[in-house]
C-alpha cells in the first residue's frame, strides 16, 4: 500500500512539473537534465551514507537487540 501511494504521488508530481498544461496552471518549469542528475547524485549519496551509518551502528550494537534488552530489564 505504501509503495502504491508513493508511486501515485511521484507520478502526480512529475505531471505537475513536466506536462505543459500543468506547467501553465501551477507555474512550474521543468528541470534541466544536469539539474536532475545533480539531484539524483545528492539523493543517492545521502542514501548510501545513511545506510552505511545504520549498518555500522548495528554492527556495534549487534548483541544489544530489543529482546535482549527487555530480558535484561525484566
Amino acid at each position: 500500500m505504501l509503495m502504491s501511494t508513493v508511486s501515485v504521488s511521484l507520478l502526480v508530481l512529475l505531471a505537475l512539473v513536466y506536462v505543459p498544461v500543468m506547467q501553465v496552471v501551477f507555474q512550474t518549469e521543468a528541470l534541466a537534465s544536469g539539474d536532475l542528475m545533480t539531484l539524483v547524485l545528492l539523493a543517492g549519496t545521502s542514501f548510501v551514507l545513511h545506510e552505511g551509518r545504520r549498518r555500522y551502528e548495528r554492527s556495534i550494537d549487534g548483541e544489544l537487540t530489543y529482546s535482549a534488552t527487555m530480558d535484561h530489564i525484566a
